[in-house]
């Protein structure tokens, strides 16, 4: 196997990364909002735990979760109620998909005598989107129907939303709460609603908001269900043969590989417990990947990242469309730990080269232009380096490299690491600490003369450039020819770099582009056709950050920016629509795509080829053999 050498001066050090655990597809038609959720699991295999002669070390007793995870020993009121009201919808929720369940005796349990109650099932619905694969019905308006007392008629309306679902197979309920509000004897609670199932229609997927208030019990009993009102109800259906949008190809078309079997499909729970390098054990996991026709023969190839000490892979594209491995004969099943690569022409001679993210640098490779691979060079960078992008910035025909990075150089000891945070100067919600991203330009004069100069003070993108970046995205937003640069960045404030002739000025604050939040990654579209260009940023939903933010002990001696500051990082991710006099303006919760869960990476594609830009985002964290763990 070969693998890139270091550079001397820059002893490298070891990957960061973690796993995707699902798929959000939302869905364009000039307002996004359709959402569809799909994850994407397969059972655990059994795994044998790795055994030694080393003795057994002795451990201190392990305080149970129970006792770990209670709010009501730590002073917090309303995080017990909310935890009481989850219970009860959970509980309300298997009788709407239990019939054979629900009577008066199970439903009193929930819900008070003189329950008061609007439309469950979201009432006059308009079609919003339809297609031969998908439908999607919204709410006309908020109810103006006089609400409806008593259990019996509670009942009534549970089997109201069950006639969607009779006869449906796996039918499921979830809720997740996100506001809580105390009133004395009674309490409020917001929460997001799903309800799904696959009918003889086809998936049925029903979404809604849920504010709900409670009576709250005596001593040790359950709150009990004063009134429900519900908005923002959408429906939707989606008739394939296979059920879901997308299905898991990936055995059939990696199946045949051995590097497969005995590599890529036994997850990272078997390989957290056998690489070496463990002392950053909990950034693991986030391996990228990259598209490109590597041999000329118009399929597009896979260029698999993975963890240090195991081989990166190059997948290339067979006509019947099955993928076989061609690592090692391309030269560039490379060991060092890897967290992004780049398929794209770096000496243009019309094949695609590889650029590779390291610890430490960006390893470059030169295409033979038969899909085999050399060796060039290692372009240093800070050690933390998470991710790049290619564009030709400075507009001389040849692709330049920008190399995002997360800790800064020396702050990432086993101390800081192992509590995830940084000590001393760390800001959680506006900090400056991070690494020193790098931009390098491409000063190469032929196919055999490779040269890149490291050019990120000359052009100005050394300003602001301590923060914990993730991702970049490139794009001429303001028209003027020449391609500028939006960063997405962690805990904090993201940069719009524009590039005036080759500088760069950061004008994210003056222009409405400044989302501050957990930024991980970062599109460019127009999505609603107006000519210009938008952007959107995944940041993390925070069920928990909503409710807790907004209580009055939240911080109580912090000013009201810093509150709003982090109340803005639970909120979710972010859309901003370009305005025609170059500022942005927010709409992620008017097009329906904030709460995008714990969103990574994201992508403004065209799905169904309808011409209106769609939003596909990876969320979640690593799976563990709990299947309803992150």
């Amino acid at each position: 196997m070969t693998s890139p050498p270091k550079n001397p001066s820059e002893p490298l050090e070891k990957p960061l990364s973690w796993f995707r655990r699902g798929l959000i597809v939302l869905l364009g038609s000039g307002v996004l909002g359709a959402v569809v959720v799909f994850l994407f699991q397969r059972p655990d295999r059994g795994e044998i735990s790795p055994t030694g002669s080393l003795a057994e070390v002795p451990t201190q007793a392990v305080t149970p979760m129970e006792v770990l995870d209670d709010p009501g020993s730590d002073g917090w009121p309303t995080e017990v109620l909310g935890a009481q009201a989850k219970d009860q919808l959970k509980e309300l929720g298997k009788l709407i998909l239990n019939p054979s369940k629900r009577d008066g005796k199970a439903l009193r349990a929930i819900v008070m005598e003189n329950v008061s109650f609007g439309l469950l099932s979201g009432g006059k619905l308009a079609t919003t989107y339809s297609d031969s694969v998908l439908s999607v019905e919204r709410a006309e308006a908020p109810s103006t129907v006089e609400p409806v007392l008593g259990v019996a008629a509670f009942e009534d309306a549970m089997a109201e939303i069950w006639q969607d679902l009779e006869g449906s197979v796996d039918p499921r309920f979830a809720v997740k709460v996100f506001r809580v509000r105390e009133e004395g004897d009674f309490f409020t609670t917001r929460q997001y609603v799903s309800i799904s199932g696959i009918t003889e229609k086809g998936s049925l997927e029903q979404h809604a908001t849920w504010t709900t208030r409670w009576k709250i019990g005596q001593e040790d009993e359950a709150p009990l269900l004063a009134s429900l009102d519900v908005s923002e109800f959408e429906q939707v259906v989606s008739r394939t043969q296979g059920r879901t949008l997308f299905s898991d190809c990936t055995a059939a078309v990696l199946g045949a590989n051995p590097s497969y079997r005995q590599q890529i499909s036994r997850g990272f729970g078997h390989w957290l417990h056998r690489i070496q390098d463990m002392q950053y054990f909990f950034w693991l996991g986030i391996p990228g990947v990259a598209l490109g026709d590597v041999n000329g023969d118009g399929l597009d190839d896979l260029y698999l990242c993975q963890e240090d000490g195991l081989p990166n892979r190059l997948y290339v594209q067979k006509p019947d469309g099955t993928l076989e491995d061609k690592s090692e004969i391309a030269g560039v099943n490379w060991l060092e730990g890897s967290r992004s690569a780049l398929l794209v022409d770096l000496d243009n001679d019309g094949d695609q080269d590889l650029a590779v993210a390291i610890m430490g640098g960006i390893a470059l490779a030169a295409n033979r232009g038969d899909g085999t691979f050399e060796y060039r060079s290692l372009l240093p960078t800070s050690h933390d380096l998470m991710s790049m992008s290619a564009a030709d910035y400075d507009e001389d025909g040849k692709l330049d490299l920008y190399g995002c990075v997360y800790w800064r150089n020396g702050s990432a000891g086993p101390e800081s690491r192992s509590s995830g945070v940084v000590t001393g100067r760390f800001v959680y919600h506006d900090s400056n600490v991070g690494g020193a991203n790098s931009l390098y330009r491409n000063e190469s004069t032929g196919p055999g003369t490779w040269s890149f100069r490291d050019v990120t003070a000359k052009v100005g993108l050394d300003a602001k450039n301590e923060r914990w970046s993730l991702a970049a995205a490139w794009e001429d937003y303001d028209n003027d020819g020449d391609q500028d640069l939006y960063l997405a960045n962690d805990f904090g404030r993201n940069c719009l770099y524009r590039n005036d002739g080759g500088k760069f000025v950061d004008v994210a604050g003056e222009t409405a582009a400044e989302d501050s939040a957990s930024g991980m990654a970062v599109t460019w579209a127009d999505y609603n056709r107006d000519g210009q260009m938008d952007v959107y940023v995944s940041n993390m939903f925070s069920a928990a950050g909503n409710r807790i933010t907004f209580q009055e002990q939240f911080k109580p001696e912090a000013d009201e920016e810093v509150r709003t500051r982090l109340q803005r990082f639970a909120r979710g991710s972010t859309l901003l629509r370009k305005r025609q006099d170059g500022s942005f303006v927010d709409e992620s919760e008017a097009a329906g795509v904030a709460m995008a869960r714990w969103a990574w990476g994201t992508r403004f594609t065209d799905i169904n080829n309808d011409g209106w830009e769609d939003l596909v985002v990876a969320n979640g964290n690593v799976t563990g053999d709990d299947p309803g763990d992150l």
